[in-house]
């Protein structure tokens, strides 16, 4: 079994970061120019996650409105402690919200980008109720300490106490059944750790397995100034238009046999990508708008298309596209000449704006382009080779 689903439990307070973060949640706290929420975030959908849910509490509408209702293709949904209702308490409200039977969990303030493969095969092998993904810790004096028999089935459990020296510790990385807490007669306010998990081990088939992925939390001033070492930092990235950049202009291209690639697109876009640039496509599709062709039609020629940039050795990072037109649907702020959906690249993927370019056929893009801070915007010609060489560039 594998699961697609996910709970952050993102409704840490952050007490002692109050001299460094005072105006948020925990995991809002900015880590090389984005909120560490946003790099878990990014880990989940990379390993495969399709829905997530936000255990949130303490200013959980800073959270929504940063990320709002979906992040980078993925389902984002809220559950909201109105008061605190504790890591079990509000695990188990999230819970509530899950649609599959197992999900992983992961705290919101902890870095431990974890292969989801290792605990599946645990969690399947054993019929689990639960596994633990567990870390090494050369001062285990921060944290709870766990005890396993040599099967892997954890035995006990023991809280921050004053023991020193190498031990394993909770990496705050679940797989669990999402009625775990079912039959069980807990509290409204509880510790998952203290109120389920020490008193659980004799009832319910809990497993650890160990890693060695880095691991941090930032619940100290001095681990919250480490991650920014950990964490990478801010890339810069090729934006593209579309139509007459990346293929040929035609009237409302939706059909995988009239897209035709511009000649030396490719090559273009080769010499960014193996310098270590994201590579964006930003599209107006006004074709939607028109009813001309769907949302679905176009995300179908846009998988051909990155498949196609995939097959001659390049990445595409993602695909923007704006379905408005002001005639039809109103004003808007991603249709280029807005900088919308050049924004929403920059703030989603932590990319460094004045360290990018820009190509783009027509003045909108460039505008675009220069609207959001991007350093190096170029106007292609209608006809010829595209390459570093014959195009105008105008500076953000």
């Amino acid at each position: 079994m594998i699961s697609r689903e996910a709970i952050v439990l993102a409704g840490g307070r952050g007490t002692r970061l109050q001299p460094l973060v005072n105006d948020r949640p925990k995991p809002m706290a900015e880590i090389n120019g984005r909120p560490f929420l946003a790099w878990l975030l990014d880990d989940l959908i990379t390993k495969g996650i399709t829905r997530i849910i936000l255990s949130v509490g303490y200013r959980h509408e800073m959270i929504r409105n940063w990320f709002g209702e979906r992040y980078r293709g993925c389902e984002l949904c809220y559950a909201v402690e109105e008061t605190p209702l504790g890591t079990g308490g509000g695990l188990r409200k999230a819970l509530e919200l899950a649609r599959s039977e197992v999900v992983f969990v992961v705290n919101g303030d902890t870095w431990f980008p974890v292969p989801f493969d290792l605990p599946t095969a645990l969690f399947n092998s054993r019929e689990a109720d639960m596994v633990i993904v567990l870390r090494r810790n050369d001062d285990a004096s921060r944290y709870g300490t766990i005890h396993a028999d040599t099967d892997g089935r954890i035995t006990s459990f023991t809280e921050k106490n004053n023991l020193t020296g190498p031990a394993l510790i909770n990496g705050g990385v679940y797989l669990l059944k999402s009625n775990i807490f079912s039959w069980e007669e807990l509290p409204r306010v509880f510790s998952l750790e203290t109120g389920f998990l020490e008193k659980a081990t004799a009832r319910k088939k809990i497993f650890g397995v160990v890693s060695d992925a880095p691991f941090i939390d930032i619940g100290l001033p001095e681990t919250y100034l480490k991650a920014s070492l950990m964490l990478p930092q801010k890339r810069k990235a090729l934006f593209l238009d579309r139509d007459g950049t990346v293929n040929i202009e035609k009237n409302y291209v939706v059909r995988i046999e009239d897209f035709e690639f511009r000649e030396g697109i490719f090559e273009l876009t080769r010499e960014y990508f193996a310098k270590g640039y994201l590579v964006f496509v930003i599209t107006n599709q006004a074709g939607i708008a028109r009813g001309f062709y769907t949302p679905g039609e176009v995300e179908k020629l846009h998988l051909w298309m990155s498949e196609q940039f995939r097959k001659n050795g390049i990445e595409l990072t993602a695909v923007y596209y704006c379905p408005h037109h002001p005639d039809f649907t109103g004003p808007c702020d991603c249709r280029k000449p807005a900088p919308g959906m050049i924004l929403a690249a920059i703030r989603e993927y932590g990319v460094e704006a004045q360290s990018s370019a820009l190509y783009g056929d027509k003045v909108s893009d460039v505008e675009a382009g220069i609207r959001a801070g991007i350093g190096a915007n170029y106007l292609v010609g209608e006809k010829g080779i595209i390459n570093t060489e014959n195009v105008t560039l105008y500076k953000g």
